[in-house]
């Protein structure tokens, strides 16, 4: 069997920004004489794998671990001093974007991409990888294309101001949908009780009940004529 090919190691694929928060913590309480999994305790074991891949693309430290002073230079530059360093580096580490014909100020996304899959990566850590360049190389102020799809730039601290809470606001009610209290029956007066009992008129009766229902009917409008003008009064 012939022997295998020396491995070529993959652009990063972790977040930009885990890496400048390891970066930060590192820096915080001192870069160490090894970098290893320990000091990157507190996540998955995925992302430290990641990340130790990151530093050795970068050249922050060897294959052994062993820290490069760009490592403790970056960890304590300010904003400016990281961007002086950075730059440089990524040319360096990112020549098939960065160098030759490939023009990175006006390159598209797929352009990027396939100069990304030409390094062996594939599947979505194409997406991850190019999304760690591009965050990078916002940081260290190069030119990219407008038709690649810029990164988030790295938050600079932790937490922030929460998000005001929206007050919830009863919905209007229409005024159909209210309902009112019934309106209580105006008083009536003794013959207009005696009218609403009174019996309507049927043709089949009787001469005899027709002309009863008549006179009565006589003496309750003189009735209601003599309240309404006790009323006027």
């Amino acid at each position: 069997m012939s022997a295998k090919p020396e491995s070529i190691k993959s652009p990063p694929y972790v977040s930009f920004t885990t890496l400048l928060n390891s970066i930060n913590k590192l820096g915080e309480h001192g870069i160490p004489n090894r970098i290893d999994p320990s000091v990157l305790s507190g996540q998955s074991g995925s992302t430290i794998a990641a990340l130790l891949s990151a530093f050795k693309y970068l050249g922050f430290m060897d294959e052994a671990g062993t820290p490069d002073a760009s490592l403790r230079s970056f960890a304590s530059a300010d904003a400016d001093g990281r961007a002086e360093i950075l730059k440089p580096l990524l040319i360096e580490k990112y020549p098939f974007v960065t160098q030759g014909d490939f023009d990175l100020a006006h390159a598209t996304s797929q352009q990027v991409e396939k100069a990304f899959r030409d390094q062996g990566i594939t599947g979505s850590t194409v997406t991850k990888s190019v999304g760690f360049f591009l965050a990078a190389a916002q940081m260290a102020g190069l030119s990219t294309s407008n038709y690649v799809k810029k990164a988030k730039g790295p938050k600079t601290g932790f937490g922030g101001a929460p998000k005001p809470r929206k007050k919830r606001v009863a919905p209007s009610r229409k005024l159909n949908d209210v309902q009112l209290p019934p309106t209580p029956p105006a008083a009536q007066s003794p013959s207009q009780l005696l009218l609403a009992k009174f019996p309507n008129f049927d043709p089949e009766w009787s001469d005899a009940l027709k002309a009863s229902w008549f006179e009565s009917f006589g003496t309750l409008q003189k009735m209601m004529g003599t309240e309404t003008v006790k009323g006027d009064k």
